[in-house]
């Protein structure tokens, strides 16, 4: 999904705004974790104008992808711990940190299902996305679906090795469809 060398792109004063997104975010994905609460929708969070593109909100959290991550999470958090509260340590030139926050990223973005990108970075937008790998398919497989809108910068992937006699592979549904940008 992403890369620290993406973050390094982003504009020094932009960075502890960065930084503090993708940390709250770690935050809130652990303590719901931890009581247990990962089916109910995160609270909305304050999203940083230096992040790029539309999320869907509430953020939601893939309860496995969160599990099959945690012993990493855990990790990242307290590497990322000794900065809170100090956004004068915080430079793009603190390699260790930027590899970290990109790390943290790339987990929180499979985790939600969405992209997260900031100003001055390379890579798409922020927003939605759904990436299915199969086998086989024998019945339908829809990437996304949604009963008004499907908005902004979103993206479906599946890849599947077979698709059987009768089966279907749907990347978006919707009655609109609206990737603007």
């Amino acid at each position: 999904m992403s890369d620290a060398m993406d973050l390094s792109m982003i504009a020094g004063s932009a960075l502890p705004a960065t930084f503090t997104f993708l940390y709250q975010r770690l935050d809130d994905v652990l303590s719901r974790w931890r009581s247990n609460r990962t089916t109910e929708p995160l609270r909305t969070p304050e999203v940083p104008a230096e992040l790029v593109g539309d999320l869907q909100l509430p953020l939601r959290i893939d309860s496995q992808r969160l599990a099959d991550r945690l012993p990493v999470l855990e990790v990242l958090a307290l590497a990322t711990a000794p900065y809170v509260g100090a956004p004068e340590r915080i430079s793009a030139g603190d390699e260790v940190l930027m590899q970290t926050l990109g790390r943290v990223r790339e987990a929180l973005e499979d985790i939600h299902g969405q992209r997260f990108t900031f100003r001055g970075e390379t890579r798409e937008r922020s927003g939605p996305f759904s990436e299915q790998h199969y086998d086989t398919v024998a019945g339908e497989v829809t990437g996304m679906e949604a009963q008004e809108a499907i908005r902004g910068s979103v993206t479906s992937t599946i890849r599947a090795k077979e698709v059987k006699a009768g089966g279907k592979v749907v990347g978006m549904r919707a009655p609109v469809i609206d990737g603007r940008s």
